[in-house]
């Protein structure tokens, strides 16, 4: 006993040493000076940095040539907590800061748009979440760093907190600021954690850090993503919808109908399910854009309440038991997020009309109509008279639209968002929603934004896609140039295979470095239905004469071509609902129609089903298809092919046949290793060697995969 009494005056006496020497060390603090650096246009010339904390005034601060390196400039800025814009000024001519990603609009300056610097309150701690993980076994942890306020106040306690109330202990390291929080058995899904860290002072500092245990994709940019139009897919316990008395009428589908449903959509192949717009939207019915039809709100796109789950949809609780269920089967969950306008009788514009926050004409400039031309005023034009046009230049108006994507985020615990009619918006607009909501999940990919682009084809749709992305701005966007190549080459055959293969180059060569993934697909809610193109339609009024749905099979292989380039090219791949069993459609509403009935499906539909499954399986299974190099061997007329190889050595060798008849494609410049590959669409095993010829059925493909890889 004496010792053990000892012992424990020894461990004593060490733990009051640990703790003075904690108290005695000075703990990371917060830095909230500004450092911008730029280089001269012209050389030898001097910058200056001009910004709303004084007015615009001239002379500015100067900035430096650095020690470092000669060719940059530098200056650091010190300013109080707040939000400023600033730009850099070389010979009397300003700019915006090239190397800041996020730009506001001031209005003293004309609506100028310029730099945007935010200034945080360094009197306050900040707690930094450096890495999660979580492991298939169920393992999940975090670790973080409290950087202290100004009087240096060290940390105290920390914990973490998950939606159910469960609270987690920290282990902590007052010395560095250090917090670790660890927790295991948990079950497959997606598990967060707010992390809450006191300093001494009784100051907190929140963070929320995002883990996944066995997701469906270890990345939200790999995998299939499915398009869901929530009241057209399915009714309350998934029953068939019959098709809406209207058109442009509400069919009954609701958030329950595709939870039930769940099981269907994963059979696709999906890692990630992206819902139409969630908001509460107005019962009446209006007037489409000059067509003379009514429509009710049975899409999502008026915003009757910018923050709440209509309840005919299901409401909230629908909303997160949706959630939830998808997640335990590590399937990421993106809303629809409709920042650029909202419906007329919405209380923020019904509070707000006569404020400097709505784009304004007299009369309304409704895009596209008369005079309201899209390429001249495609960023003020309303969607239609009763749809306000948000003037995003404005703060007030700005912070609407990222506090909203900020809230849906957090409220229902979803992974991203689908943002709706970007190029209507100022870019600064998308960045800055990505940004906040960046800066409250960690890490980077707990969030994932692809922006809806909608363009032509050809150079000029790739030009605008391109000008979203970036590191800093939007994780994605949809590929329209390539939709139309393939609708051309594979649908209408008015192009070979090269216009594919040109398109993708063009495509890779304008988007090369911007860390940005292409979605891809072969149609949406906004465009025709791929199988009524490849079935000779569309009728240019869908009202009048909705496209009939085909009985014969050429339609349905044309299309099992393209969903299989879809599935199998690089990017992420987007299948829309009722793709994968060829539903036919023509222009909005025709191409939104209610989802069949599984026992109600012709043979060519069950077949594309069938083949959409398998390919949808094996582009989540295969390293090579998710995230493999992709090297074009054949690409004209009737034939493509192209390999996919990662660097760790998994192959798969793609070949596309569009003819009516039987062929051949040559493996001339075939880099892989000759051997026994197997298709993984037949299971046929076929010897291939360079030169060798691969026989193709008609309208057909293969997927070639290494004899005894895993996926087949």
């Amino acid at each position: 006993m004496r010792g053990g009494g000892r012992h424990v005056r020894v461990m004593v006496a060490a733990i009051a040493v640990g703790l003075a020497a904690c108290e005695d060390a000075a703990p990371p603090r917060r830095d909230c000076t500004m450092t911008v650096w730029a280089q001269p246009l012209r050389a030898g010339a001097s910058l200056e940095i001009v910004g709303s904390w004084n007015a615009w005034y001239v002379p500015g601060v100067p900035l430096r040539t650095s020690a470092e390196d000669p060719q940059w400039q530098v200056a650091q800025l010190e300013l109080p907590p707040g939000e400023y814009g600033y730009l850099i000024v070389e010979d009397g001519v300003d700019r915006v800061d090239e190397h800041n990603p996020l730009t506001t609009f001031w209005r003293e300056q004309e609506d100028l748009e310029v730099s945007l610097l935010r200034i945080a309150d360094c009197a306050q701690p900040e707690l930094v979440v450096d890495a999660v993980e979580a492991t298939p076994a169920g393992t999940w942890s975090a670790s973080a760093r409290l950087l202290a306020g100004a009087d240096g106040s060290p940390l105290l306690r920390a914990e973490g907190r998950a939606s159910d109330g469960t609270v987690v202990p920290a282990v902590i390291d007052p010395a560095s600021g250090s917090i670790t929080v660890e927790r295991a058995g948990l079950p497959r899904g997606k598990h967060s954690l707010e992390l809450v860290a006191v300093d001494r002072a009784g100051r907190e500092a929140r963070a929320r850090a995002v883990g996944w245990v066995e997701p469906a994709a270890a990345r939200p940019q790999e995998g299939v993503l499915v398009q869901v139009m929530i009241d057209r897919f399915r009714g309350p316990g998934g029953a068939t919808l019959a098709p809406p008395a209207s058109p442009g009428g509400r069919a009954g589908g609701t958030l329950d109908g595709i939870e039930a449903e769940l099981e269907s959509i994963v059979a696709l192949g999906a890692t990630a399910l992206w819902l139409s717009p969630v908001y509460v939207n107005p019962t009446e019915a209006r007037e489409g854009r000059g067509d003379g039809h009514l429509y009710e709100g049975y899409h999502g796109y008026w915003p009757l309440e910018s923050r709440a789950v209509d309840p005919r949809i299901g409401g909230e609780a629908a909303l997160r038991s949706l959630v939830a269920a998808a997640h335990a089967r590590g399937i990421r969950v993106l809303l629809d997020l409709v920042p650029n306008h909202v419906y007329e009788a919405n209380e923020r514009y019904m509070t707000h009309a006569s404020d400097d926050l709505w784009n304004r004409s007299d009369p309304t400039c409704v895009c596209g109509l008369g005079s309201c031309d899209w390429g001249r005023y495609i960023q003020t034009c309303w969607f239609t008279p009763y749809l306000p046009d948000l003037r995003l230049e404005r703060p007030e108006a700005l912070r609407w639209a990222y506090e909203d994507a900020v809230w849906w985020m957090e409220e229902f615990d979803v992974d991203g968002m689908r943002i709706d009619a970007v190029p209507m918006m100022p870019r600064a607009a998308t960045r800055r929603i990505a940004a906040e909501v960046r800066e409250r999940l960690a890490p980077r990919e707990a969030s994932f934004f692809v922006g809806e682009v909608f363009t032509g084809p050809g150079a000029g749709g790739i030009e605008v896609i391109r000008y979203y992305l970036g590191p800093e701005g939007l994780d994605s966007v949809f590929d329209f140039p390539l939709m139309w190549a393939l609708r051309d080459a594979v649908a209408h055959e008015s192009a070979g295979f090269e216009a594919v293969e040109t398109s993708l180059l063009a495509v890779e060569a304008k988007t090369a470095g911007s860390g940005g993934t292409l979605a891809r697909m072969i149609g949406n809610h906004d465009t025709t239905r791929f199988l009524s193109e490849a079935a000779g339609g569309t009728a240019p009024d869908p009202w009048a004469s909705p496209e009939p749905q085909p009985v014969a099979t050429e339609p349905y292989e044309r299309q099992a071509l393209a969903l299989g380039l879809v599935l199998t090219l690089p990017g992420l791949p987007v299948i829309y609902y009722g793709d994968e069993v060829g539903l036919a459609g023509g222009n909005d509403p025709d191409c939104r129609r209610v989802m069949p009935a599984a026992d109600a499906l012709m043979a060519p539909q069950a077949k594309l089903l069938a083949t959409t499954r398998r390919l949808g399986q094996l582009r989540r299974c295969s390293p090579a298809l998710l995230r493999g190099e992709r090297r074009a061997l054949v690409a004209e007329g009737e034939a493509y092919a192209f390999e996919r190889a990662t660097p760790e050595g998994q192959r798969a060798l793609v070949l596309a046949w569009r003819a009516g008849q039987a062929g051949t494609i040559a493996l001339e410049d075939m880099s892989f290793a000759p051997g026994p590959y197997v298709d993984a669409l037949t299971e046929e095993q076929i010897e291939v060697t360079p030169g060798a010829e691969v026989a193709m059925a008609p309208r057909s493909l293969r997927v070639l995969m290494p004899a005894g890889d895993p996926c087949l």
